[in-house]
């Protein structure tokens, strides 16, 4: 409206006035151009972004990262150290084990020796005993000895084919004799010395045995240190042998007398016995211990 007016009085002055008109005009044209541009929003408005601040539930949703591209992306540093290397202990595993042949259990291998665990096998023997002799060749039909302070003998072998037994009525034992009235000496170490008429008797049994041979074995010394002495065995079916001489010192050795054809396996077990004495000599014989081997 205001610019129809105007129009009109600028017609008019123009008129009447041309140049004051156009002044005026120009005026009135500058003023509303003035107001205008007051009046018109600030330029660039439009232009800002608008706040950062979305309404909730409104906008687009955020892009989702692709599943290529995200496991390119740097990961984040959670602060976890990667495994250190262990520490080297030493330790070496086990080494693969060669196959080993496996023998045949059908078949022992008989080229390795047998370990030796002390232990003798039981011989086989034509005499019907079993244990080997200790102080020559053939088998123990009996073997004893004396020691631990007392006066009984210790019986480590009896292969004779009666059973030992102090019974009065017994053919199978081991006694100290002393004649009449009294008894046989021990030593300190339980020992017993023997005499020419104090001595040792053993009586036993050979029938049912296979032997051509007999040796008798004694270990003992001279009582007397002063001088030897000898043993003399007796046999009340075959009578009597000597052996020696006995060392007169401290030592109680071994000593050996033959006995084949003093002994048989026709004995009559009643009278089968041996007697041992000291002969001669210092006349006085310790005995340890004695074996009576067959073979």
């Amino acid at each position: 409206m205001r610019s129809a007016l105007a129009l009109v009085l600028l017609l008019c002055a123009c008129h009447d006035d041309p140049a004051g008109a156009r002044d005026a005009a120009a005026r009135d044209l500058g003023g509303e151009a003035s107001a205008r541009d007051a009046s018109a929003p600030e330029a660039g408005a439009h232009d800002r972004a608008p706040s950062a601040e979305l309404p909730r539930g409104d906008g687009p949703a955020p892009p989702k990262p692709d599943a290529a591209t995200s496991e390119l992306a740097p990961k984040p540093d959670l602060g976890l150290k990667p495994d250190a290397p262990k520490p080297d202990l030493g330790l070496k595993p086990d080494a693969p084990k060669p196959d080993a042949p496996k023998p045949d259990a059908l078949k022992p291998d008989l080229t390795k020796p047998k370990p030796d665990l002390g232990l003798k096998p039981e011989a086989s023997s034509p005499t019907g005993l079993k244990v080997p002799c200790k102080q020559g060749p053939g088998f123990t039909l009996f073997l004893f000895h004396y020691g631990g302070g007392g006066t009984s003998p210790t019986i480590d072998v009896w292969d004779a084919t009666c059973s030992y037994s102090y019974a009065p009525s017994s053919a199978c034992n081991v006694v100290a004799v002393y004649p009449g009235f009294g008894s046989v000496s021990y030593t300190s170490q339980g020992y017993p010395i023997l005499t020419s008429s104090e001595y040792l008797r053993v009586r036993f049994s050979v029938a049912g045995l296979a032997f051509s041979k007999a040796t008798v074995h004694l270990q003992a010394r001279s009582y007397a240190t002063s001088s030897s002495t000898s043993f003399r065995v007796w046999s009340p079916l075959y009578g009597d042998a000597i052996g020696g001489p006995v060392d007169n010192d401290w030592v109680y050795d071994w000593y050996s007398l033959d006995w084949t054809g003093f002994l048989a396996p026709s004995d009559p077990p009643s009278l089968t016995a041996i007697q041992i004495y000291a002969h001669q000599g210092s006349g006085q014989l310790a005995v340890q211990a004695v074996e009576l081997c067959v073979q």
